[in-house]
């Protein structure tokens, strides 16, 4: 397939699956369905064109091949000299570990992070006249899955990912972390930016710089991507980390507050009433995968037709892909799932073979899995 080839795929549809989220406000550069045909600073930015079909394609092979998906994290926010400075000597490591600025300079002298620390919340406090209560700093942790990486190459592509987005409007310093079980570099960015602009960043800008950095490991040589979870067929939303960390501080005073439990208890309550809520959210979440599996479906059926043996391995890829995407259900619907299955079965098992007592057919679900009767629907 040649770069100008666009005729093949259903973009559009592909495009939909592959929508961002919506509503950053620096997201518009470079953002998720394009891709930079150059450079750019700040928030204003390089170029930037659709995807060409060739484009679009090699995004498939990545997103149904299961290259690595990139992570890029808001770690924590600092406020004041202070805190900013205790930050840097823990990703320093008390200046065990070499920290470079956004100007360029290799820092390990701790003497030294704790003035440019001050540096920051100078120039703060000079553009915060009303003394708002407000970050110093934010710090983000950007990586790939363990062992799909060297150190050296995360390490240059945050970099270029820092140069591109933040250098010319934000301060920020980088250190690579390699002593846990896998290479990790923490970014931090001044929220106070030098031409007065606020570091403010919201859903659909980190989902931008998920996409900048997995362009900048591409760059590389590394087949990274940055698909949103829906893309891929998951909804579940990931359990977030204040979360674990309210779990394990409650656990350690003697509460017995676990993450699990208000979902088992919803669940129960589902799988035993004769009325079930079926959530909005539920309803949606099935809507969405149907329409992300059709797009993918859509573009098997036009790689298929093609009568190419490279675009059918990948429409089989594709298919594989599909067929492999979990059940389009919350955590809530899947334990009630398994609670209506398990009392089924236990009923079957209780009434036995002389009472007539059988397995129960369930329906089948869009990925060939039984599931109860409507009740989940």
């Amino acid at each position: 397939m040649n770069e100008d080839d666009d005729g093949v795929l259903p973009l559009p549809s592909l495009m939909e699956a592959w929508r961002p989220p919506t509503g950053g406000k620096r997201s518009l550069r470079g953002a998720a369905l394009h891709i930079r045909s150059g450079g750019g600073k700040g928030g204003g930015g390089g170029a930037a064109a659709p995807l060409s079909g060739a484009q679009a394609r090699a995004k498939l092979e990545r997103i149904v091949r299961k290259a690595p998906e990139v992570m890029v994290k808001i770690s924590g926010k600092q406020r004041g000299a202070r805190h900013l400075a205790e930050h840097f000597g823990y990703i320093s490591r008390h200046g065990k570990l070499e920290v470079r600025s956004s100007e360029g300079e290799i820092i390990t002298d701790e003497k030294r992070l704790k003035a440019i620390a001050a540096d920051w919340d100078m120039l703060d406090q000079a553009m915060n006249p009303y003394g708002k209560d407000r970050p110093t700093a934010m710090s983000m942790v950007l990586s790939m899955p363990g062992g799909t990486t060297d150190a050296a190459t995360i390490h240059d592509a945050v970099q270029a990912f820092a140069r591109v987005e933040f250098e010319g409007q934000f301060s920020y310093m980088v250190a690579l972390h390699t002593d846990t079980a896998h290479p990790h570099v923490h970014l931090t960015v001044a929220t106070q930016g030098q031409d007065g602009t606020r570091f403010n960043p919201r859903k659909a800008d980190l989902h931008h710089w998920r996409e900048s950095f997995a362009h900048e490991l591409r760059q590389r040589g590394i087949a990274a991507e940055a698909t949103p979870r829906r893309a891929r067929g998951h909804v579940q939303k990931r359990v977030r980390s204040p979360a674990h960390h309210l779990e394990a501080r409650t656990a350690g005073r003697g509460r017995a507050l676990v993450l699990d439990q208000l979902i088992e208890e919803r669940a129960q309550e589902f799988a035993r009433s004769t009325s079930p809520d079926r959530r909005v959210e539920d309803v949606l979440a099935l809507s969405r995968q149907k329409q992300i599996r059709g797009a993918y479906a859509e573009a098997a059926a036009a790689l298929a037709a093609t009568g190419k043996q490279e675009d059918r391995a990948l429409a089989e890829d594709i298919a594989t892909f599909v067929a492999d995407m979990p059940p389009a259900v919350s955590r809530r619907l899947e334990r009630a799932r398994e609670i209506m299955l398990a009392e089924r079965g236990a009923a079957a098992e209780r009434r036995g073979p002389e009472q007539g007592g059988k397995a129960v057919q369930q329906p089948v679900n869009d990925r060939g899995t039984s599931m109860p009767r409507d009740r989940d629907r």
